[in-house]
């Protein structure tokens, strides 16, 4: 299964990180993820272990839909989750941990696979995962240090 990890410096606590990608993971993915048209929590309440949601994507001129759920939800250290359908497994991790008083170092772990007849492909799925997951790592971290305005759901409490 091929698989991207990379760790990424974010110029914020470990809190405030997590108030993005955690807290208010449905409302922020799709400012980091362009592919991301939408999400749409099945499950109530606040994000925790079990959420479900459909991430709605538009990419290649296709509109697709896929569940997944969260599998690891722990405040300031990590947020997993896991597409429950499709054509392909895949996994992802976030994990935090406080490099200093004022940044963090966040570990981005993907996994991907193509399931049934098309499983052979898998590794040129992997040939584009390096790349692409670098590129929405990259534009979440930038979302992130961005800051104060509304632009990041959640983040007055975060910093209050």
């Amino acid at each position: 299964m091929p698989t991207f990890t990379r760790t990424y410096r974010v110029a914020r606590s470990a809190d405030q990180v997590f108030d993005v990608i955690g807290t208010h993971l449905y409302e922020n993915h799709p400012r980091w993820e362009r592919e991301v048209v939408a999400i749409r929590p099945l499950t109530d309440g606040p994000v925790h272990i079990g959420s479900r949601a459909v991430m709605v994507r538009q990419e290649y001129g296709r509109r697709t839909e896929g569940t997944y759920e969260i599998t690891a939800f722990e405040p300031g250290r990590l947020v997993a989750a896991r597409h429950l359908d499709g054509p392909m497994d895949f996994a992802i991790s976030f994990a935090l941990a406080p490099a200093d008083d004022a940044a963090t170092d966040l570990t981005v772990t993907v996994s991907m696979a193509l399931r049934g007849r098309l499983r052979p492909l898998s590794p040129l799925l992997g040939l584009q995962l390096p790349g692409r997951s670098d590129r929405i790592s990259r534009s979440m971290v930038a979302l992130v240090e961005m800051g104060p305005p509304a632009a990041v759901a959640g983040w007055a409490a975060a910093t209050q």
